[in-house]
């Protein structure tokens, strides 16, 4: 049986895709939670936000 190079990119694509996966959605979370602190530095800088409510959660 002979594979071809269409084969051997499924296959490989296959053979990585959980771990692709598990480091797309690290990455994803290591970005909103930069965004979040950057946001949080921002609001700091200008003296919290007015008319302040708090947060649940």
């Amino acid at each position: 049986m002979e594979m071809t190079g269409i084969g051997v990119a499924v296959f490989l694509v296959l053979l990585f895709a959980p771990g692709l996966s598990s480091v797309l959605k690290s990455l994803a979370f290591r970005i909103r939670a930069a965004g979040k602190a950057e946001l949080v530095r921002a609001e700091r800088e200008m003296g919290g936000r007015k008319g302040k409510r708090g947060r649940r959660g």
